[in-house]
């Protein structure tokens, strides 16, 4: 099991609480301070990397092993942060949690041995989180905004300061893998990545995109992409460039084994995104949907409650 990856910040803030974003690619827990002159805000994350993403797109379930994970993972966080009261935590669920065959059987083993409660967002509020997190970012119009993940990538195009369009697209850096595993000749994997990338594009996006300002990317494989060419900003040459490297065997070094595996991938779903888009160049910036994610957990108790 790989080790957890801590953020933590100076200074020891109590009271506080907590949610979970359950992602594809890892589950993340975000400690957040309910008083004093940080009340509402997260003060701490801890991210766990597992493999639900490949259990779901390859088989349709969530496994055994990585429920057991799960499970581990969140005794952890429990025992590191034991002035959290986790029946008081609300998780939120993404991509693969949405499509897993299983995911009411996780939901109750979440519940009956922890208490946390799992709430599955659909993609169009996952956009919308996106949205809500990043919005204060941006300073001229029309923008894009596109978060690629394992199971989806998410668009939010800033039309005007009071106009946006949120896009959910099936085209995830796993989901791709996983469809494409099979085909050992690279250069297949390639051509067949790009067809089934540009189809869900065109199927997905209604209407003519503008042409955009600013494109700004987020995401793992974002990312990674300038990490490799130690710039935050690319154009579709470079992405073609890395593209090539995979493909001779020249792959880029120093990515942890969980973005290894869906590298390529998530090159090809850029690549697309330059043509399909018209654009000229991507800008990386660090966004998420985790303060979106924060002002829903406040409220889905309430509705819950409101419910009952």
């Amino acid at each position: 099991m790989e080790q957890p990856i801590h953020y933590t910040p100076e200074g020891d803030l109590r009271p506080r609480t907590g949610f979970l974003e359950f992602g594809s690619t890892s589950i993340k827990f975000y400690v957040v301070e309910i008083a004093g002159e940080k009340a509402g805000e997260i003060v701490e994350e801890v991210k766990v990397p597992w493999d639900v993403g490949y259990d779901v797109f390859l088989q349709g379930r969530i496994g055994p092993g990585t429920m057991a994970l799960c499970l581990e993972a969140l005794r952890n966080l429990r025992a590191r942060f034991p002035d959290i009261a986790f029946e008081g935590v609300t998780g939120v669920g993404t991509s693969a949690l949405r499509e897993a065959q299983n995911v009411e059987v996780f939901k109750r083993m979440l519940k009956e041995t922890l208490r946390v409660k799992l709430h599955i967002i659909e993609g169009g509020i996952e956009a919308f989180l996106l949205e809500t997190g990043f919005k204060e970012k941006v300073r001229e119009y029309p923008t894009a905004l596109f978060d690629l993940g394992g199971g989806s990538l998410e668009l939010v195009e800033y039309l005007s300061p009071s106009a946006t369009k949120k896009t959910t697209i099936p085209v995830g850096a796993i989901r791709l893998h996983c469809r494409l595993r099979r085909r050992t000749d690279l250069f297949d994997y390639v051509r067949e990545g790009r067809r089934i990338i540009v189809e869900g594009l065109r199927e997905h996006l209604v209407g003519t995109p503008p042409k955009f300002q600013l494109l700004v990317g987020t995401g793992g494989t974002v990312r990674s992409v300038v990490q490799m060419l130690k710039d935050d900003r690319f154009d579709l040459l470079d992405i073609q460039r890395l593209i090539q490297q995979e493909i001779h065997g020249r792959p880029a070094h120093g990515l942890p084994p969980h973005r290894r595996r869906v590298f390529l991938p998530g090159l090809l779903v850029i690549e697309c995104l330059f043509s399909v888009l018209r654009i000229d160049e991507i800008s990386y910036q660090s966004a998420s949907v985790k303060k979106g994610i924060l002002s829903l957990a406040r409220m889905i108790p309430m509705a819950g409650a409101a419910a009952g």
